[in-house]
């Protein structure tokens, strides 16, 4: 009955769902604008014992959602006026089983192929981190290849499904995965064939338009952003409890400008490795100003107690307007750029060890 009800708004899905051990009372039917980043919560519902819930939300054409559950737990769907169904165990959520919607079952099975190359990196990581400490050269050498062979192998697994999926919302959800800095050439080519693939979509349209300005720029513009060795534009905002920060405050310190939301995954991902920096050498003359691309207060704010950022955080609540993004000519996060006592940059992009790498060079 909730099937045929359901088929009355011609743009409406339904999500039915049972995830068994489900230790909260509550789901969150949430859209995720793949062009703006933004996310807006459209359905909630109650979990019986049997952790059983029914959701519904309309869009005009496929798109991307997730649901969201108790302790920032996520299932992803790619929906357009489908009746789904979801169980799985909460114990084991990445295993869930999803019928009627053959692009959520797409979308599922990417990420278990991205979860496999992330654990053979995760793994030659801590390989390569005991051959350091022991000081083995040549084994090291070979796994540095090996592991540039799998990041390799992810990226082109990333681009041919980007390429060739036949869900709007998939191709635009991994293709933002990619690093525009190095991956640029293909999404040049893959911004120039979207169009050509699905030449009736409004939200590809909307995709390329942003896509184009945010790497041609315009007049008013600064289309290459700062550059190594270049002076730090200054940086203007509030923190959380309003008090107004510069970027120049800090001059005489080494200071990492960490741009970062509280909605952006791989920015939470990364904020582990930021935290671990900021303990090693907060004593060091170096410091952190983090640069917020939220709207949302109170999820800015709580995205920092969360992830336990104790550094210095700013923002204009401006979201992709915001004017440091702009003048730093951020287009993707997590980004940033370390900047030396006088004012100077001096690397941008910093990831993982590579951030702890530079940072123990320039403060030794």
């Amino acid at each position: 009955m909730l099937f045929t009800a359901c088929k009355k708004d011609k743009n409406k899905f339904l999500v039915v769902g049972e995830i068994s051990n489900m230790p909260g009372k509550s789901v969150l039917l949430e859209e995720m604008d793949l062009v703006s980043n933004e996310i807006k919560v459209l359905d909630s519902a109650s979990v019986d014992n049997k952790g059983h819930f029914e959701l519904s939300g309309s869009g005009a054409e496929p798109g991307l959602y997730r649901l969201h559950f108790a302790g920032n737990q996520f299932i992803l769907l790619s929906v357009f006026k489908e009746n789904i169904k979801i169980s799985g165990d909460w114990n084991a959520l990445e295993n869930y089983a999803v019928s009627g919607s053959p692009a959520s079952e797409s979308l599922k099975g990417f990420f278990a192929n991205v979860r496999r190359h992330i654990t053979d990196i995760q793994t030659m990581t801590l390989i390569m981190d005991s051959m350091r400490v022991r000081g083995n050269d040549s084994l090291l050498q070979k796994a540095s290849v090996d592991m540039g062979n799998i990041n390799l192998q992810l990226t082109q697994y990333i681009e041919h499904y980007a390429d060739t999926t036949t869900f709007i919302p998939n191709a635009l959800f991994s293709v933002q995965i990619l690093n525009p800095s190095v991956e640029k050439p293909f999404l040049d080519g893959f911004a120039t064939s979207l169009p050509k693939r699905f030449p009736n979509s409004q939200t590809v349209k909307n995709f390329v338009a942003r896509y184009n300005k945010g790497i041609t720029g315009g007049a008013e513009e600064n289309e290459s952003g700062p550059t190594d060795g270049a002076m730090a534009p200054e940086i203007a905002a509030s923190t959380p409890d309003g008090k107004a920060v510069t970027l120049s405050s800090f001059k005489g310190k080494y200071v990492l400008v960490d741009f970062w939301a509280s909605w952006c995954n791989p920015c939470r991902k990364e904020n582990p490795n930021v935290v671990a920096a900021y303990k090693m050498f907060k004593d060091k003359n170096f410091a952190i100003l983090g640069v917020s691309l939220d709207q949302d207060k109170e999820k800015w704010k709580m995205a920092i107690a969360q992830d336990g950022l104790e550094w210095t955080q700013i923002s204009d609540l401006k979201g992709w307007e915001s004017l440091a993004a702009r003048d730093y000519n951020v287009n993707s996060i997590p980004a940033n750029f370390l900047v030396d006592p006088t004012g100077k940059i001096i690397a941008h992009d910093l990831r993982g060890p590579d951030l702890e790498n530079m940072l123990q060079e320039v403060l030794k």
